[in-house]
């Protein structure tokens, strides 16, 4: 990938204030001059992460996550750091300088850039096709049907393709695009030959449908879902984009980029299978919705949810199929710690329906009288008559117990297992033991989120106190510079970190400047860099780091002559080797000399 000009990160730094951005993912609230909140990178009840205005830092007490703007980003959005750049640039205007990067690195940014703006130009033309097209006149009367009117087309960006093979394909070449990015963008489909291979003859994957742009949380069309207006076509009712360089469907959430602000300020989400019923509530003024790509949710879907609510509210179909994709929801939902509620609608009826003949306030009302997902499961053996039978109550609790044993708070978990015993008649101790094997929630290495947040390395306590100083003032960095015997690297644990800082070519007491220099870094190294307090420093820092770096100093060319004094009595040891090792003893000794005078000089 091209690299980002560093005056361009720079920028970005100076205008991204760190506690707007956090903020805009999850509530922060003000404790004395920081801010603080549930940290979203490990499980925890008590607030442990600060924000710091000031230094434009977060740190969390609890897991040690830490960092600048960009970090978070990064850690949050699991994406790299020129991907937080550009993302933080988009959102603060800031325009981005680039210099040039690898042939491969330059290939993929390129078609990236290619695939979001022909996604970007079919969407548009689709939406052309909608609202001025004679041919879409029933694709405008099917969403007119369903309470969908041109402003709300437009907001949405709602298109029509047109029942035609190649018209797409025409409108992408005049556009300039290459065959070969038209074939990557799955816009397209091919015919296969014998051999399971694409033939290069192409046609438009979607025909004759309304067409629904799916944006990635941030508001770039990555995907679209087209659904078919012939009632009677001998075709799925919905076909989706297939997995792109731009497209995966099990980590997309339809509706996100428009809803997650009210997501936030909710704390739970209402789940709605479709698009139209999505866009049916959000209208409609209940905004805290989103769809999974698909009837049930998949551990990437539930953990980018996690980062905005605690809460679900699942609004399926109350038919089988709905049922059914409640169950294979709640496995990536309880991993995520989640409280899941399932609200029941009327016979028959969906949000959009329901929101249409009713209106929202009985959608608000079906909501708010959502259940928790085990006394829904209850009531719906209730009223089936299931508690009368044995065979269904042992079904029941062999489906239930592992559920039960995927909550994490240990009194929710053991109340609700209580409760279930209590309604269904049986004992803790024989439900207990469906409670052994939790059902997989299909994690992938990324499902903790703990596991993608580097800790701070240690640092020597000496160490600690020179690379505290020196961030903070240019003419301790500049004297440190200056002192070459032994290397700083080598004056103890965490050295290594403690040169990186005195050789930064940035004003590195500046924040921004300070974010910048931190990007150049690991993650474990930006959070060592992140725990060093800069609020509170000594009155004589120089007289403290000519000090310290003297001990340091000592110490490190002391252990270094005795490991040579150890060599130099190994067995074997040739005349010419010996000779050198004494040599090496020798001066090690002028040095520790030299700097013991130093510091009784000061």
């Amino acid at each position: 990938m091209p690299r980002i000009a560093e005056e361009s990160i720079q920028r970005v730094a100076e205008t991204c204030d760190i506690v707007e951005v956090i903020g805009s993912y999850f509530p922060l609230k003000r404790a004395g001059t920081s801010y603080r909140a549930i940290c979203p990178f490990h499980k925890e009840k008590t607030p442990s992460f600060h924000v710091n205005p000031q230094r434009q830092t977060f740190h969390c007490f609890g897991c040690g996550a830490g960092g600048n703007v960009f970090r978070f980003v990064m850690d949050y959005e699991h994406i790299d750091f020129p991907s937080a750049v550009r993302r933080l640039a988009q959102r603060a205007g800031v325009p981005i300088v680039e210099e040039a990067g690898g042939p491969e690195d330059d290939r993929r940014a390129d078609l990236r850039k290619r695939l979001l703006g022909m996604h970007a130009d079919a969407a548009a033309w689709f939406h052309h096709h909608l609202l001025k097209t004679p041919a879409a006149q029933v694709a405008r009367d099917y969403l007119k049907s369903r309470g969908i009117n041109g402003e709300i087309a437009k907001s949405w960006q709602l298109g029509f393709a047109p029942d035609s093979w190649d018209a797409l394909l025409y409108f992408l070449k005049e556009k300039r695009y290459s065959t070969e990015e038209i074939a990557q963008s799955g816009l397209v489909s091919s015919r296969e030959d014998e051999s399971g291979e694409s033939d290069g003859h192409f046609y438009a994957r979607f025909r004759g449908r309304v067409m629904f742009p799916i944006y990635s949380d941030y508001g770039e069309v990555i995907g679209f879902s087209g659904r078919v207006l012939d009632a009677e076509a001998k075709t799925a009712k919905y076909v989706n984009s297939p997995e792109t360089p731009l497209f995966i469907k099990g980590k997309v959430l339809y509706g996100l980029h428009k809803t997650k602000r009210a997501l936030i300020e909710a704390g739970s989400a209402i789940v709605c299978e479709g698009q139209i019923d999505l866009i049916s509530a959000y209208e409609s003024g209940v905004q805290n919705v989103i769809a999974p790509q698909g009837t049930a949710f998949t551990p990437d879907q539930a953990r980018l949810l996690r980062r905005f609510v605690e809460s679900v509210t699942l609004c399926f179909d109350s038919d089988r199929a709905g049922q059914e994709a409640v169950t294979r929801s709640l496995p990536a939902l309880l991993d995520c710690g989640m409280d899941v509620r399932v609200a029941r609608l009327p016979a028959g009826e969906d949000p959009d329906s329901m929101i249409r003949k009713l209106g929202a306030g009985a959608f608000q009302t079906a909501i708010g009288g959502a259940l928790n997902y085990f006394d829904h499961a209850l009531e719906r053996m209730a009223e089936s008559g299931a508690m009368l039978d044995p065979a269904k109550i042992t079904a029941a609790a062999r489906k239930l117990g592992p559920f039960v044993a995927m909550i994490s708070d240990p009194v929710l978990r053991e109340s609700t297992a209580r409760k279930i015993c209590s309604r269904i008649g049986i004992t803790e101790a024989a439900f207990s033991s469906h409670m052994k094997n939790a059902p997989a929630s299909q994690s992938t290495p990324e499902a903790s989120p703990e596991a993608t947040v580097a800790r701070p390395r240690e640092m020597a306590e000496g160490v600690r106190m020179l690379a505290r100083l020196s961030l903070a003032s240019p003419d301790i960095r500049a004297w440190l510079k200056g002192q070459t015997t032994p290397p700083l690297r080598e004056l103890g644990e965490g050295g290594d970190i403690l040169e990186k800082i005195v050789f930064a070519s940035q004003d590195i007491e500046n924040p921004a400047s300070r974010a910048v220099f931190t990007a150049q870094l690991n993650a474990s190294e930006e959070a060592t860099i992140n725990t060093l307090d800069l609020d509170r420093l000594p009155e004589n820092p120089m007289d403290l780091v000519r000090s310290g770096w003297v001990g340091l100093a000592s110490h490190s060319l002391v252990a270094k002559r005795e490991a040579t004094k150890i060599r130099l009595r190994e067995a074997g040891l040739g005349l010419e080797d010996q000779i050198r090792l004494q040599g090496l003893i020798a001066e090690l000794s002028k040095q520790i000399l030299d700097l013991q005078s130093c510091l009784s000089d000061g």
